[in-house]
C-alpha cells in the first residue's frame, strides 16, 4: 500500500489525535508539522517515530513539498486561507469543524478541491462516536420504522464546556466570526443527520447568554428543524455554571415502531419495540476501534481508492449554514427556510458575536 505523508497545520489541543492517528492507522506517516509556535510544534516532533519536520511558516511546508495530506487545525476563521493554499498545491485536505464562518468562504474551500482535484474532508467527528454509529444502523435496519423526531440534549458548563480556559480562542467570536451555535452546534446537527439520514428543510431557534457574564458569545441554544423526508429534530445545549458528570450528551431518536436511545457514553444505546422493555444494544465489534482512528482510517482509504471522503465539503457546508440559519431565526423570530440564498452567504452571526472583546485589541 502507499505510504501517505501528512503535514499538520496548527499543533494545538486538537492536533494531538490528528497526530496520533497518522502515527498510528497504518499506511500513512507524519511527515512535517507546522505552526508559529515552533516549541509546541517541536514537542509533538519528538514524540513522534516518524521524525517530523517543523515549519513555523505553513505555506513554506507546503512549498516543499514534503506533504500529501494536510490536516487543518488552525481557527475556524483561517481554514479558508489554509484549506485553499493546500488544495492550490495539490494536498489533499482534512479540514477541522466547524469549516468556515461563512458560507462564502465554505464555498471556496469546495471549488479550490474542485478544482485541483483532491479531496476535502471535514473533520465532523462526532458522528463517528460508537453509541451514534450504533445507532444509524439500528435504525437502517428498520427496528424502529420510520424516524419521526429526534431530540437531542448536551449540557455543559457556562464558561469551560470542557475544561479548556475561558480565555481560549474558540471562546471568543472574534477568532471564528460566531459563537458556541456554529463552533459546537455543527458537530450535533452533523450527528443528528447522520443518524437519521435527514436535511433541514426549515429551522428555528432560541440563543441566549445566561450565565457566562459575556465570557463566551452564547451559553444556550435550542435549534428545531423540519426535514424534508418529514422528521422534527431538536437539539439544545444546556450550560449551567457548574458541571455534574453524570449528565448524558446524546440523542433520542422516535421511530413509527420504537424509540431508540444513544448516549454519548460506553454502551450507551438503548432499544424500546412498540410496548416491550428497554433492552441495551450491543456495539459491533468494529466500533471497538477509537473513532478517530476509524475516520482517518475512512479518509486515508477514500484517497488511496478514490473515493467520495467520509464527511465531504457540501456535508461541512451544510451543517455550517443550518447553524447560521438558526442565528437567523433567532435574530429575526421566524422559521429561516434552507438552503439559505445568496443574500446569506457573506453572513457570520450576529454582530455582537463577530466583535472582539476591548481587552483582546
Amino acid at each position: 500500500m502507499e505510504t501517505l505523508r501528512y503535514g499538520v497545520i496548527g499543533c494545538g489541543r486538537v492536533s494531538s489525535r490528528h497526530i496520533q492517528s497518522a502515527d498510528e492507522m497504518g499506511g500513512t506517516m507524519l511527515a512535517a508539522l507546522a505552526d508559529p509556535n515552533t516549541e509546541k510544534a517541536e514537542s509533538f516532533a519528538e514524540k513522534s517515530p516518524s521524525n517530523p519536520r517543523v515549519y513555523a511558516d505553513y505555506r513554506q511546508m507546503l512549498a516543499d513539498d514534503v506533504v500529501d495530506v494536510v490536516v487543518v487545525c488552525v481557527p475556524t476563521q483561517m481554514h479558508a486561507e489554509v484549506t485553499v493554499a493546500a488544495a492550490e498545491a495539490g494536498k489533499h485536505i482534512y479540514c477541522e469543524k466547524a469549516m468556515a464562518p461563512t458560507l462564502s468562504a465554505c464555498r471556496a474551500m469546495i471549488r479550490a478541491a474542485d478544482d485541483a482535484g483532491v479531496k476535502l474532508n471535514i473533520g465532523q467527528s462526532t458522528r463517528f462516536q460508537a453509541p451514534f454509529v450504533q445507532a444509524r444502523r439500528v435504525i437502517e435496519a428498520g427496528q424502529i420504522g420510520d424516524v419521526v423526531a429526534v431530540d437531542g440534549a448536551f449540557p455543559g458548563t457556562a464558561t469551560t464546556p470542557d475544561g479548556v480556559p475561558a480565555d481560549f480562542w474558540r471562546f471568543k467570536a472574534g477568532a471564528q466570526g460566531h459563537g458556541y451555535v456554529v463552533n459546537f452546534g455543527c458537530h450535533y446537527v452533523d450527528a443528528a443527520r447522520y443518524i437519521c439520514g435527514a436535511d433541514p428543510a426549515q429551522v428555528s431557534a432560541f440563543i441566549s447568554n445566561r450565565f457566562s457574564a459575556g465570557q463566551i458569545p452564547e451559553d444556550q441554544f435550542v435549534i428545531t428543524a423540519v426535514c424534508h423526508t418529514g422528521p422534527i429534530i431538536t437539539i439544545g445545549m444546556y450550560c449551567a455554571p457548574t458541571y455534574t458528570p453524570t449528565r448524558t450528551n446524546g440523542f433520542v431518536i422516535y421511530g413509527t415502531e420504537g424509540v431508540l436511545e444513544a448516549y454519548w457514553r460506553p454502551g450507551g444505546v438503548t432499544l424500546t419495540v412498540g410496548r416491550e422493555e428497554p433492552r441495551p444494544v450491543e456495539f459491533d465489534e468494529d466500533l471497538a476501534i477509537d473513532p478517530w482512528l476509524r475516520f482517518h482510517r475512512q479518509f486515508r482509504d477514500c484517497i488511496l481508492e478514490d473515493t467520495a471522503p467520509p464527511v465531504s465539503g457540501r456535508d461541512g457546508m451544510l451543517n455550517v449554514e443550518w447553524a447560521l440559519a438558526a442565528y437567523l431565526a433567532h435574530e429575526r423570530r421566524a422559521w429561516m427556510d434552507l438552503p439559505l440564498g445568496p443574500e446569506f452567504y457573506e453572513y457570520g452571526g450576529p454582530k455582537l458575536y463577530a466583535e472582539v472583546p476591548a481587552s483582546d485589541k
